[in-house]
């Protein structure tokens, strides 16, 4: 019997350097899993870049040094017929508009079709609203949001199943057959916490000293980035006693520097930039973190989430879809309502003489993305597309 071959077709592209191919680095690893456990070809299908590289996570390999084959599309082409003709199963993105016609090729070459999606209309309509200022372009936008969407669940419908990305799409979904529950993270078993080094932290919160509160991510409206300092400034005034790491960069970077300048923050908010995730964010985030302050406006379901729980830090921030759902499943945090700076004080206010509490669910974290971490949720991703073939 032939092995299954297996096509997957990306949302992210792929750069060309001469004869090398350059990846981002969180997709690269995600295929070489993909090589180890699937039993037969695998192929990816990438439109190309044509904007310059990245600065950080990526990953530059030769063709001929390559794991899997890759085809690779100019920007802009669609993939047709020819392109997945012969695979047993295609994954898809269900979040690419010019990939909702695929499920409609597999009926035609008689191959599987599985989506995976992650943003739900509510969050494309926060995107829209928060990043669109002209009235006339937005509602545009919009109306191009809710034409999408009917071709996204007509697409579903036809599919062989779905990979949601986070309970917002799980449950947006929930219609759609064969629709399978995962958690996007980075972090492997390996560099999860280990109990030894989660009760030496946990063990510091006696101390009395300042609260250690961070986040990282991407500096931008929708990250809720600007609202970090003035959590800061909030947080001074109230005679809380914290230090905040601000990871990332972003649009907003200069803007709130000049406002931790402007109201003499230096002494509690610095700002590293841009680090490396294995042997800067995660070691400094594990060794001396308390809190991770999460103020995402929208539903989309980061992986910052899943990342910040495997390092026991648990998480105090705005109770959007993705964020609330996680509350629902495990206790591994404190959600508030959306743009509720006051709230967010009035929590770590709490937290600060009841540090007790931040030592339960920094346990109750660590336990919750055990069960999720890089290779049991690949693994469970795999078995759920090995099922249908």
């Amino acid at each position: 019997m032939q092995s299954p071959h297996l096509i997957i077709i990306p949302s992210v592209p792929v750069w060309e350097n001469e004869d090398n191919l350059v990846f981002d680095r969180k997709f690269y690893d995600g295929i070489l899993f993909y090589t180890r456990k699937w039993d037969g070809q695998i192929t990816c299908l990438m439109q190309t870049s044509s904007a310059g590289l990245p600065d950080f996570g990526i990953v530059s390999i030769k063709r001929s040094e390559l794991p899997f084959s890759c085809m690779t599309l100019a920007s802009g082409e669609l993939v047709t017929e020819d392109h997945i003709r012969g695979a047993a199963l295609v994954l898809a993105s269900g979040d690419a508009h010019d990939q909702l016609h695929i499920s409609a090729l597999c009926t035609k070459t008689g191959s599987k079709c599985v989506y995976v999606i992650e943003y739900i209309p509510e969050t494309r309509y926060q995107i829209a609203s928060l990043s669109t200022k002209n009235p006339f372009i937005r509602l545009r936008r919009y109306f191009y949001i809710w034409f999408n969407e009917k071709k996204r669940i007509a697409a579903f419908r036809l599919s062989d199943g779905l990979q949601s990305n986070g309970t917002p799409a799980y449950y947006e979904y929930s219609k759609i057959k064969n629709n399978l529950l995962y958690f996007d993270t980075r972090v492997d078993k390996r560099n999860n916490i280990s109990d030894g080094d989660l009760k030496k932290r946990v063990a510091t919160l006696s101390e009395a000293n300042p609260l250690h509160l961070a986040f990282s991510g991407r500096l931008i409206l929708m990250k809720g980035a600007d609202h970090l300092v003035r959590l800061a400034l909030m947080l001074r005034d109230a005679g809380i006693p914290f230090h905040l790491a601000i990871y990332g960069v972003g649009d907003l970077e200069h803007e709130m520097r000049e406002y931790i300048s402007r109201n003499s923050l230096g002494g509690y908010v610095s700002m590293p930039g841009a680090v490396d995730f294995y042997t800067r964010l995660i070691p400094d985030i594990q060794e001396s973190v308390d809190l991770f302050v999460c103020l995402h406006r929208q539903s989309d379901p980061s992986c910052t989430y899943l990342e910040t729980l495997s390092c026991g830090v648990p998480i105090v921030g705005y109770q959007n879809r993705a964020f609330a759902g996680l509350l629902g499943l495990a206790d591994i945090g404190w959600g508030v309502r959306l743009d509720d700076l006051e709230g967010v004080v009035t929590v770590i206010g709490h937290l600060n003489t009841h540090r007790n509490e931040i030592a339960d669910k920094s346990e109750k974290s660590a336990a919750f993305a055990r069960l999720h971490d890089f290779e049991t949720t690949f693994e469970n991703r795999i078995t759920h597309l090995r099922s249908l073939v």
